[in-house]
């Protein structure tokens, strides 16, 4: 018999242990938004619901943003903070928008405005081409009546100290 337990410890290799090493994930969706999850897998990017990157420690309530790729914080708190912060930007988003209406508004004068002056200066041009026309063919008619006289009359007969 001690025989047998000998050759059965003779038999039995002591093989090195292994050394397991476990690595840290997260899980993250809309039924747990926060879950630490621990295995020896070797997961080298994200994969929904598992996020590799640890949330910031400032965070009080985490939930990974998996559109952004980022923590999130879940906590009312923070979620009035963050209300909080788009009701200031939708309130700058307005008063710009009420500076870009006034601005358009302005705009929009000034291209009346311009609009009338050149409306103005377009009949202004018009009487200018007209009046123009008049004269060119006043001068005209009056060149070629200037042509159709006879040379003599024209001429002046000066009466002189003849004698």
């Amino acid at each position: 018999m001690t025989e047998e337990i000998a050759n059965e410890n003779v038999t039995a290799t002591t093989e090195p242990a292994k050394e397991i090493t476990m690595k840290t994930y997260y899980w993250s969706n809309d039924n747990v938004p926060f879950r630490v999850v621990r295995t020896t897998d070797e997961i080298k990017e994200d994969q929904y619901p598992i996020a590799i990157t640890a949330p910031d420690p400032s965070i009080k309530a985490p939930k990974y943003d998996w559109i952004e790729h980022k923590w999130i914080e879940t906590s009312e708190e923070s979620l009035g903070q963050r209300l909080t912060s788009v009701v200031e930007k939708l309130e700058d988003a307005q008063k710009s928008i009420d500076v870009l209406q006034e601005d358009h508004q302005k705009a929009l004068q000034n291209a009346e405005s311009t609009d009338t002056a050149m409306d103005q200066l377009q009949k202004t041009v018009q009487m200018s081409n007209r009046m123009m026309a008049t004269l060119s063919a006043t001068v005209l008619a009056l060149t070629k009546a200037y042509q159709g006289l006879k040379p003599s009359d024209t001429t002046t007969e000066t009466k002189g100290d003849a004698q």
